[in-house]
């Protein structure tokens, strides 16, 4: 078994889920057509037009914020829907709610667990408006795209360059989990351990593969 130094975590999904704010994002859009499900609906269609404008900017070979990305997607999905609504506003709601995402149930006792034998560190594509602020109190270092205009899976991996130079670390010391393909092929290109996080049991379809895969930070005891 390996012996890690430090232990690199994704926070959005992994450890906070951010769809427990949807209720809090779109009840003030929606207004008196207003249900859960379709919140959900537009969550759903949020995404996808984030993701595609997200490729076409990471295709210009520029850095963009989230922020920039989202405006543009909120625009689309209020075009979509016929609603009047400003992007702007939208976009605030949406970065205040990732800062009050819910902790998953298996989430602050893996940190307590692992803050006393681990250095621990946050690796997150985002912009720094949108972290919860609760990694503080386990003198977590955080390292977002904002601070080094750079994204997990960019071909020069910056952000995972960063963190192994702030840590004065081999590759192979560091285990980093995450929920996304971004993170595993991101850290496995820097030669870091991966893990896959895979809470909703999904298939893997990419040539890249993690190391260890487990459906809960619980399952982490065996390997750690």
């Amino acid at each position: 078994m390996k012996h890690f130094e430090v232990v690199s975590l994704d926070m959005f999904q992994t450890l906070v889920n951010v769809d427990s704010r949807i209720e809090q994002i779109w009840k003030p859009i929606l207004s008196n057509i207003y249900t859960q499900e379709v919140a959900n609906e537009c969550a759903q269609l949020l995404l996808s037009y984030f993701l595609e404008y997200w490729a076409q900017m990471k295709n210009t070979q520029q850095f963009f914020l989230m922020k920039e990305v989202y405006e543009r997607s909120f625009v689309s999905v209020f075009e979509h829907l016929n609603l009047s609504y400003d992007s702007i506003a939208a976009n605030k709601s949406l970065f205040e709610e990732h800062t009050l995402s819910e902790f998953y149930e298996d989430t602050l006792e893996f940190l307590n667990r692992i803050s006393e034998e681990y250095k621990i560190c946050i690796v997150s594509d985002a912009d720094d408006a949108m972290i919860p602020s609760f990694y503080t109190n386990y003198g977590i270092r955080m390292f977002t795209s904002e601070q080094f205009q750079s994204y997990k899976n960019d071909e020069n991996n910056i952000m995972f360059k960063e963190m192994l130079k702030f840590f004065n670390t081999d590759p192979g010391k560091v285990l980093h989990i995450g929920d996304s393909v971004s993170d595993i092929v991101g850290a496995n290109r820097e030669g870091i351990t991966t893990c896959w996080l895979n809470r909703n049991k999904r298939t893997w379809e990419h040539q890249v593969k993690p190391d260890y895969v487990i459906e809960s930070l619980n399952d982490l005891e065996g390997i750690l």
